[in-house]
């Protein structure tokens, strides 16, 4: 018993490392059908357990993916750093379209429709898979069999199918959060790609970047989304909101 209690222990710890997975599920939970997303963050976490089981037991078993792909001058370039690599610069790229998409207003048109369920469960798989790694890096490192690592990373599965989509209701209450949490998986983004690439990302970084954040999110519901999108819309002269609330004003009076 008291080894299995160890296992669950470690589980609940390891859960401190899937902060990046559980934000980026919640945040595509935004991009499907509000039907749609209970659906999306079960199928999204079986698919990610089973990928993860399936790593650590190669990890376990075969290789530790440290190998050596090729080098570039001095850095030997290895699996992980692969995988970070392209994890990063994807997470990066598509929540900074994301952010800006939020600000402008662009979730508002007409034009923008819904994610299929087929997509948004492919691309938060893989990326979710990615961002597993270290996790399950941690996790082998602390277990000597395929059961324990099955064991103990079964429990932060469990806690994201528990509280996942009571989080995603939340920001869907809140929705300037989303400056924080695109923020926030913007820098993951960042860090990922300077691991990728044999550097470490600052430790005040992260630090810096939510308090841009979260300024930004209070500019946001302080000046309203309308003032954003008037101000950052290219194809919209920012003359014309002027005019526009000049015009409803004197309509007013």
């Amino acid at each position: 018993m008291t080894g299995i209690a160890g296992l669950l222990g470690q589980g609940v710890a390891s859960t401190a490392l899937d902060v990046d997975n559980a934000l980026y599920m919640t945040s595509m939970t935004q991009a499907v059908d509000e039907k749609e997303s209970k659906a999306l963050i079960f199928w999204g976490i079986v698919v990610e357990y089973a990928a993860r089981v399936g790593i650590a037991a190669l990890a376990l078993t075969v290789f530790t993916g440290d190998e050596t792909l090729f080098s570039v001058g001095d850095t030997e370039v290895t699996p992980v750093m692969v995988a970070m690599l392209v994890a990063g610069l994807f997470l990066f790229c598509s929540n900074l379209k994301d952010l800006g998409d939020f600000l402008i207003g662009a979730e508002d048109d007409q034009a923008v429709t819904s994610m299929s369920f087929g997509r948004a469960l492919f691309e938060m798989s893989v990326v979710n898979v990615i961002l597993s790694l270290d996790t399950v890096i941690a996790v082998t490192g602390e277990v000597s069999n395929v059961a324990a690592a099955a064991l103990v990373l079964s429990v932060s599965s469990i806690i994201r199918v528990l509280f996942v989509r009571q989080i995603a209701g939340f920001m869907a209450a809140n929705p300037s959060l989303t400056i924080v949490t695109g923020g926030f998986l913007m820098l993951i983004g960042l860090s990922l790609i300077l691991q990728g690439v044999g550097s470490d990302f600052p430790e005040e970084g992260f630090g810096i970047g939510l308090v841009i954040a979260l300024g930004l999110m209070w500019a946001y519901d302080e000046l309203g989304p309308r003032w954003f999108a008037r101000h950052l819309r290219a194809d919209e002269p920012q003359a014309s909101g002027g005019e526009a609330d000049e015009t409803s004003e004197r309509s007013r009076s």
